[in-house]
């Protein structure tokens, strides 16, 4: 193993660990970031509640702009996959398969930090990445739900989760359903909350969807009636992005999300964690306050580096 030991090794290349990568360069700290370029904010067809961008920004054009401007300042992005993490004697050892090619690869780090984010669970329908990316299946009400004013809005998923989902977005839209297969687990004053905010309930049927960008989802239901919507938003929820962790005694929620205090710092000493593997506010703006917090932290822990 020739690579040098650096000051520390970002797994994720989405808004927290590029946004983390800048920090510590600017604090003059040798940085790798490896990237299996899986980051959720790819999906993103355009974001409208980023502070800077009046007309917003697609997704994957954000993510272009953060790695130029790291680019500035050298730091090396890897892509790959991250296979395994181990901490020996205050170093962390992690090996990773390089996307271009199946050879493995390991590097050490002084620190980690953990920016893998996580995955929602799509419905098991052909093309859902390329339907999310069109704005036909959307994820979070919080990012685009105001551009859904006027429209036909479905939450699909399981019945009181949706309904919750719906009775929030009853904010933006009148008209809002559920569909859902377990329909009937609502109770008496669940479906009276339903009927008071106008939220149709739709027992799960087929989602034909269409081929253009511009076509509505069309849900053929089981006794047969069709409704139409603008666009549905899965509500399965999300795993984090962390099998790298199996074996590792990193403390988790109940949720499986990474545990953190407020300096972004995990159970293992040495190891930190920013972005939607942490928090419950998927979002781009707090994984980016993360980023910076970790930063702080990790520079701080390492030892001085004057000129």
């Amino acid at each position: 193993m020739n690579d040098p030991i650096v000051d520390c090794i970002i797994v994720g290349g989405g808004p927290a660990g590029l946004t983390a990568a800048l920090y510590l360069a600017r604090f003059r700290r040798s940085t790798i970031v490896i990237d299996d370029r899986q980051s959720r904010a790819s999906l993103i067809p355009i974001v409208r509640n980023l502070a800077g961008f009046e007309s917003g920004i697609n997704g994957n054009e954000l993510l272009a702009k953060m790695r130029r401007q790291i680019e500035c300042y050298d730091v090396p992005v890897v892509e790959g996959r991250v296979t395994t993490i181990r901490e020996i004697d205050g170093r962390f050892f992690v090996q990773y398969c390089s996307n271009i090619g199946s050879s493995f690869r390991n590097l050490v780090a002084h620190r980690a930090l953990l920016a893998c984010g996580i995955r929602d669970k799509l419905p098991p329908i052909n093309e859902a990445v390329r339907l999310t990316q069109r704005g036909l299946l959307r994820f979070c009400a919080i990012c685009d739900g105001f551009e859904a004013q006027g429209k036909r809005i479905a939450m699909l998923g399981p019945a009181s989760r949706a309904l919750s989902h719906a009775l929030f977005f009853r904010t933006f839209c009148q008209q809002v359903a559920v569909i859902a297969s377990d329909i009937d687990v609502l109770t008496q004053q669940e479906r009276a909350l339903a009927a008071q905010n106008s939220i149709d309930l739709i027992p799960t049927g087929a989602l034909e969807l269409p081929d253009n960008t511009e076509a509505p989802v069309s849900v053929a239901c089981q006794n047969g009636r069709r409704h139409v919507f603008d666009a549905v938003y899965p509500v399965l929820g999300c795993f984090p992005q962390a099998e790298l962790l199996s074996g590792f005694d990193v403390q988790r929620d109940s949720d499986g999300m990474i545990v953190t205090d407020k300096h972004q710092r995990t159970s293992v000493n040495g190891l930190y964690a920013a972005g939607d593997a942490v928090n419950s506010l998927n979002q781009i703006c707090v994984a980016v306050g993360e980023a910076a917090m970790a930063s702080m932290a990790i520079h701080r822990s390492l030892p001085a580096n004057p000129l």
